[in-house]
């Protein structure tokens, strides 16, 4: 996947025009987070999104709406998003990267010795997904993502105290119920996007 993505460059063109972005991980982090308010409405999320992301707003502030929330597009493709995955089964939320910010913290620096909190404004958004899927299984954040999707075995006579051990660790590791995190408040924005189009 990798290979794939381009990590160079830190601009985006749009309308003939060069735009200098920050899509760092946490800044992406503050964007997918700024979307699942409630309280804001698209137009704001939007020019909230472009302040966060290109270096210069001054620049944007000159835009239209409709220009506004293509540049957000340019950016996000260009720069956010990430190659489309099969999908196997039936979808299983593992991970949100809010409930589980410690974790992840703790699982680079096990795996990379990488302090993300020394990576802030750093660290791309693309490199850091790819660093995060690429952890070891021995990892913190893995074994908690293994433990939500584990299965709990039909009732016996003879399994009663795994049965009960699997159901506390998923009670203690279960994820919020409410709340938009991994990909969903990224996948508002598009939805946002596609619909001002």
């Amino acid at each position: 996947m990798g290979a794939l993505l381009d990590y160079s460059g830190n601009s985006v063109n749009y309308n003939g025009k060069r735009y200098r972005v920050n899509v760092s991980y946490d800044t992406v982090l503050l964007v997918q987070r700024m979307y699942g308010e409630e309280m804001l409405d698209a137009g704001d999320k939007i020019c909230m999104a472009l302040k966060l992301l290109v270096r210069a707003p001054f620049k944007v502030w000159l835009l239209s709406d409709l220009e506004k929330a293509e540049l957000l597009g340019v950016v996000m493709r260009e720069k956010i998003q990430l190659p489309p995955r099969p999908v196997v089964g039936r979808p299983q939320k593992l991970m949100d990267f809010e409930a589980d910010s410690d974790y992840i913290y703790a699982s680079f620096k096990q795996a990379y010795g990488m302090d993300l909190i020394k990576e802030r404004g750093r660290l791309t958004w693309r490199r850091f997904c790819d660093l995060l899927d690429g952890l070891p299984e021995k990892t913190k954040l893995k074994e908690v993502m293994r433990i939500r999707a584990m299965d709990v075995p039909e009732p016996t006579r003879y399994n009663q105290k795994e049965r009960q051990n699997i159901l506390e660790l998923k009670a203690y590791y279960a994820l919020p119920v409410s709340g938009g995190g991994g990909q969903a408040g990224l996948d508002r924005l598009f939805s946002t996007l596609e619909g001002m189009a």
